[in-house]
């Protein structure tokens, strides 16, 4: 159960609505997402420094995806900061004023202690009796908040930790594994065969119905990991999944075969935790955290589709040169750098309309092949075509380019 209160006594969030030192706390009726992390540091200087009336002071705040007012939120006993991406960029807006404090690590623990301690009972109960059962073990290591948890938990056991280098890893993410292997953790890596960028061209841009990466980068070396430690044996895969991460992972099961590595059965220990239990967990036990949680909520690969539309904002300052190629290839809009929109004069025409000059350039090259009658305004970034073309063509068309765009980079 999660119905966060707010206890006074603590000045913390209670994850289930009961502090586990004071008892009945007062409900927070605005915060309707479970999964709410920890507002990562350079956001909240991002936001203070566009922010007049309104400072976010020290201590730990929460930040969330609100699907009923369709932004980003961060709040503590109530919302201080909405955040809206729009066509036209950023918006922040306030929601209180003057100066505000946050949480304290030591204060979250104290008011989720009980819900902690008992999370942790029942997630190593769980893996000693799956162990007892099958002594082929390992860990699936991402090298995030959630796997570095997952690893503790499992200590006792001495299992080895996998990683899977998709070769799309964020470098904070590699200097991280490098770090902890350096420091006698048993970490073994399992390298994608090809790089995502050179199977880009080939396959395009992933989308959601189209996540080639996930098998080229992820499961097949995994799987080839897997065949040269264990052979057809079965294997116990432990992952830190957690229900409350996506839709997706709401209805996963304690234990189920993968659907691509026959052998392989994954087991999730820690579905039930939320981000916060992760977190708190963390700072009370002082376990090391990738410097990737200092910029965003969360890890994985940088050019992923998902969540690329709010963590795009954060990306153009503090990774650059990763935005930049993102913004090259057309990866950021949500029309992947173009609209088609009709003429506003009243002519029979229709207007490409690019937020991607690079790949603008490279459709005005291509669009003789499907029309002769044209205009190029690169001004405004607009390609006017007659209003009786189809819009598959030009969409083929489009995806055409970007696929020379993406080859180009």
């Amino acid at each position: 159960m999660n119905m966060y209160g707010w206890c006074e006594g603590c000045r913390s969030i209670a994850l289930e609505g009961y502090c586990s030192v004071h008892g009945e706390t007062r409900p927070i009726l605005e915060i309707n997402k479970i999964d709410a992390c920890p507002l990562p540091e350079f956001e909240k200087e991002f936001l203070n420094a566009r922010m007049d009336r309104l400072k976010l002071g020290e201590g730990i705040f929460l930040i969330y995806g609100d699907r009923m007012l369709h932004s980003t939120v961060v709040a503590l006993d109530k919302p201080l900061v909405e955040i809206k991406v729009t066509k036209d960029g950023v918006r922040i807006t306030p929601l209180t004023k003057g100066e505000v404090k946050g949480m304290s690590p030591d204060s979250l623990w104290n008011a989720n202690s009980h819900r902690l301690n008992r999370l942790v009972k029942v997630t190593k109960s769980f893996a000693r009796q799956e162990l007892e059962q099958n002594k082929n073990a390992i860990i699936s290591f991402s090298g995030g908040k959630d796997s570095i948890v997952l690893a503790h938990l499992l200590e006792e056991y001495g299992l080895k930790k996998v990683f899977i280098d998709t070769t799309i890893e964020f470098p904070e993410t590699y200097r991280f594994i490098e770090a902890l292997k350096k420091k006698s953790w048993n970490i073994d890596v399992a390298r994608a065969e090809k790089s995502f960028f050179k199977l880009l061209p080939e396959k395009g841009y992933p989308a959601r119905k189209n996540r080639w990466c996930c098998k080229t980068q992820k499961f097949n070396p995994f799987e080839r990991y897997i065949k040269e430690h264990f052979g057809e044996e079965t294997i116990s895969v432990f992952g830190a999944e957690r229900r409350w991460e996506s839709l997706y992972r709401i209805d996963q099961p304690f234990k189920k075969q993968h659907k691509y590595i026959s052998n392989q059965y994954s087991i999730h220990i820690m579905l039930d935790w939320t981000a916060m239990d992760v977190w708190i967990y963390t700072w009370k036990h002082s376990l090391p955290v990738n410097e990737i949680y200092h910029y965003y909520d969360r890890g994985g690969c940088w050019p992923c589709p998902f969540g690329l539309t709010y963590r795009s904002f954060l990306m153009e300052h503090a990774h650059p040169k990763l935005y930049s190629f993102l913004d090259k290839v057309g990866a950021i809009s949500k029309s992947y750098g173009v609209s088609i929109r009709p003429c506003m004069e009243g002519k029979p025409m229709k207007h490409l309309v690019f937020s991607n000059e690079h790949l603008m350039n490279i459709v005005a090259k291509l669009i003789p092949s499907v029309c002769d009658t044209f205009e190029i305004h690169n001004t405004n970034r607009v390609i006017c075509v007659p209003a009786n073309l189809s819009n598959v063509k030009l969409k083929a068309l489009v995806k055409e380019a970007r696929t020379g765009l993406i080859g180009a980079h």
